[in-house]
């Protein structure tokens, strides 16, 4: 699971640098609690938080050689920024390949930050700024841009966190989540490997999916990896005479571009020895952007799994 700064809840400067203060202290406390629960202490910022006026003629770089700060809240500042990565950002688009095509709406705001931790699964950590950012969850319509041109609005929500008392409420939330989805115990690629033949048995894996799963898949990734191949499996046992994306949370093809000039590096080695040209992916997150490469079989009800682990090189990135 994957936290993601939740942008609206970032009004700055704050009204006083004692309340600056005590703003940063409880963001970077629920940040690094929060980390102990997802095991994953990466974070997604709306903009570079090396530089900006955390209240007013009190600067974040202030803030950090002040007296009266805590040492270690100043440490864990340090670690989050060298774990973070910037969402409003041309390399983010282009590294993680997100065309941010959909929108999340709270209220009357549009929020980048809540439609990543929408469609990551992952978790919003909001700045206390305002008692309002005490809510468990954060809740709002979804917009997506379907194949036919519509726009197709649903309602959504994300877990919230600010302070101890939602960050409590968050961990009986994943904790119970963690049960529904069957990977209590799922803290590695090798675990998920050991259960693939009970838990999807509708799933092929290939060898390069097996060493790539190995390698790749950390305590960060394990989760998501798992619950992408859960929904891969249920998306193979309800294949009729075709594979239908939509029963998949953003399932998309490879470009004809892409695959036209990278074809050997999206071909794997099936099972039964032959090779096969791999287009659908989904994609996870954790300490990387990553990907599982799949091909359905309709008529066979299967769905080989071709690569598990870092992005595959495209003509946008290579």
């Amino acid at each position: 699971m994957q936290m993601i700064l939740n942008e609206l809840s970032a009004r700055f400067p704050v009204g006083t640098m004692e309340k600056g203060r005590q703003l940063m202290n409880h963001f970077l406390a629920t940040c690094f609690e929060v980390k102990e629960i997802i095991h994953n202490d990466s974070i997604l910022l709306d903009q570079d938080y090396r530089s900006f006026e955390l209240a007013p003629e009190y600067r974040i770089e202030q803030w950090r050689n002040d007296s009266a700060v805590d040492v270690e809240s100043k440490r864990r500042f340090r670690t989050l920024l060298n774990k973070s990565v910037v969402y409003n950002s041309e390399e983010f688009e282009k590294e993680w390949e997100w065309n941010f095509r959909a929108e999340f709406q709270h209220k009357e705001y549009v929020s980048k930050g809540c439609l990543l931790a929408y469609e990551t699964d992952g978790v919003a950590v909001s700045f206390l700024s305002d008692e309002y950012w005490k809510i468990s969850e954060i809740e709002g319509t979804y917009t997506e841009l379907v194949e036919d041109g519509e726009l197709r609005e649903s309602k959504a929500k994300i877990p919230n966190v600010s302070f101890d008392e939602n960050v409590r409420i968050f961990q009986k939330w994943y904790e119970q989540r963690k049960e529904e989805l069957r990977y209590t115990d799922i803290v590695c690629g090798q675990d998920i490997l050991n259960c693939a033949n009970r838990i999807f048995p509708n799933l092929v894996f290939c060898e390069s999916a097996v060493q790539g799963c190995r390698k790749n898949v950390g305590i960060a990734e394990a989760g998501q990896v798992y619950r992408r191949l859960l929904e891969l499996q249920r998306a193979a046992e309800k294949i009729d005479e075709k594979f239908d994306k939509n029963i998949l949370t953003n399932a998309t093809p490879e470009s004809g571009v892409t695959l036209d000039r990278f074809t050997e590096e999206h071909t794997f080695l099936l099972p039964e020895g032959e090779t096969q040209l791999f287009s659908w992916h989904v994609r996870y997150t954790g300490g990387y952007a990553g990907r599982i490469f799949f091909h359905p079989v309709p008529r066979k009800k299967i769905i080989y799994i071709g690569h598990i682990g870092h992005k595959l090189p495209t003509v946008r990135f290579h």
